[in-house]
């Protein structure tokens, strides 16, 4: 029998999934590329998109490799429970990424500016990005960090996505979707501690 305390973080990620699929719903997929379209073409300072782009580097995965390398060094009974967590997520979105084929905002609306270095050539949804992110906030909270440094990550996990949303690579329900399977995975880790 699987505990609550992992039943209910998986039905979390699952909820993402499924809400954030809602963009096959012709009505919600054009809200969701219209907010897309707005959050990419907005006017924001310089200095806001460089901060974004340097955000950005939380919801890589060599970034996510090394702090959960960090964690596994700094409390070696979670390296087994933890990587594989980790790995699951990233199965989940990889396999979603291959199932779903979701077109990236910027192939698939002219409109919409690529801004990144290297032009991405997996699909869009889910957000992966937007999931290590929000992996990583939610260990610092079962790592038992200070709060502050808990609503720092997770503002980190929120900058991130909407990151993503604004350089073209990602539409919001993607980033949704990518939020929630990265707290939800991260979070039924945690319950089996």
């Amino acid at each position: 029998m699987i505990a609550a305390d992992v039943l209910l973080p998986a039905c979390l990620a699952l909820f993402g999934i499924v809400s954030g699929l809602l963009w096959k719903v012709p009505n919600v997929g054009r809200l969701d590329a219209l907010l897309a379209q707005r959050v990419n073409q907005a006017h924001l300072p310089g200095w806001a998109d460089r901060f974004l782009g340097v955000l950005r580097i939380a919801g890589t995965t060599l970034f996510f490799a090394a702090v959960l390398v960090l964690a596994a060094i700094a409390r070696p009974s979670w390296a087994l429970g933890l990587a594989a967590a980790a790995i699951a997520a990233e199965a989940i979105a990889k396999l979603l990424k291959v199932t779903i084929r979701r077109p990236r905002p910027s192939a698939a609306d002219s409109g919409i500016m690529l801004r990144l270095t290297r032009v991405p050539i997996d699909s869009s949804f889910p957000s992966a990005d937007a999931m290590r992110a929000a992996f990583l906030s939610g260990l610092t909270a079962a790592g038992g960090m200070p709060g502050w440094a808990v609503l720092a990550a997770m503002a980190a996990a929120v900058g991130v996505g909407f990151g993503r949303v604004r350089s073209g690579a990602h539409y919001p329900l993607d980033v949704w979707a990518g939020l929630l399977i990265g707290f939800g995975a991260v979070l039924a880790w945690a319950g089996t501690l």
